[in-house]
């Protein structure tokens, strides 16, 4: 029976938290571990937590700071102990007990390389009645990632060789966690499996930290300042970061995409490499045209 490791982070989740859990637990065919880092709530997350870890051993749990969603799941892979595969889990939504093995088998085949599964979202409301399915929806590489996250986190599971090459670097700037080790994992020439199924029922409600409903205005807005306000360009620090943790693991197609975006801001060869390149587009001409604009305005 494989080993799973779930990793959990939690900020203020009492109202839902336990069901979540007895979904982890309730996982078929496998075996289950569930790490928890609770990211400073003040409600009564906490109790709950550790009066479930005292009837359940396969529960360890550990107390941080708060630092947001992207730092306390990477803490999580950083703390995480051994075990054949690792999945990231919210502290809402209710997993449907194959979940686990049902990414298992998409990706057991490719064990001895870096493997990462993602799948589609079962939409619904405080009452778990089912509002819509979200499909992974994107551009299935590398350059199609760095243009665009199109993985949930939630959805993830990824491989022992996988959770290993994260740990070596943990990075100082993020976004998101499921972004980055999506990133990671093409960069390297890993196997990405996309499945249009979903077994994990996506809890939306008024006090999700990160949702599938979010205001689109209040994201153009946070986007501004991130990138014009701060003056930040997100891509190249990512980019940077993917240099400095993982060059060695790099692909030739890889190494070329980050330098150029590295780069692009101060060398003109670079950015035209990036506007030009067929390969540095989405389905979406909407999108490629942001992502243009953004790049001549070195904002990308």
């Amino acid at each position: 029976m494989e080993k799973v490791q779930v990793l959990m982070s939690t900020y203020n989740g009492e109202r839902y938290l336990k069901q979540q859990i007895e979904s982890i637990l309730n996982q078929e065919k496998v075996e289950i571990s569930l790490l928890i880092r609770d990211d400073g709530s003040t409600d009564t997350t906490i109790e709950i937590i550790k009066e479930m870890s005292k009837t359940n051993k396969n529960i360890s749990f550990y107390i941080g700071e708060n630092i947001g969603p992207a730092k306390s799941f990477m803490d999580l892979i950083k703390n995480s102990k051994e075990a054949d595969y690792y999945a990231f889990s919210d502290q809402d939504d209710v997993w449907e007990n194959k979940k686990i093995i049902s990414a298992i088998n998409k990706i057991q085949e490719k064990q001895e390389e870096p493997s990462l599964y993602i799948s589609a979202l079962k939409v619904v409301n405080e009452n778990l009645n089912e509002m819509s399915i979200k499909k992974v929806i994107g551009n299935f590489t590398f350059e199609g990632e760095m243009i665009k996250n199109f993985a949930t986190g939630c959805t993830q599971v990824f491989n022992k060789k996988l959770c290993e090459i994260l740990k070596e670097h943990m990075p100082n700037y993020i976004i998101m966690h499921d972004s980055w080790i999506t990133r990671v994992c093409y960069a390297i020439g890993g196997n990405v499996v996309i499945d249009d199924n979903s077994y994990i029922k996506y809890r939306q409600h008024s006090n999700n930290v990160v949702g599938y409903k979010d205001n689109p205005i209040k994201k153009l807005k946070k986007q501004y300042e991130i990138s014009v306000e701060n003056n930040i360009s997100m891509r190249a620090n990512i980019a940077e970061e993917l240099k400095n943790g993982y060059e060695k693991y790099l692909t030739k197609g890889a190494k070329q995409v980050i330098e150029n975006l590295i780069k692009y801001r101060t060398d003109e060869k670079a950015k035209r490499w990036l506007i030009h390149n067929k390969k540095f587009r989405t389905k979406s001409s909407y999108l490629n045209i942001k992502m243009l604009i953004a790049i001549k305005l070195n904002k990308f």
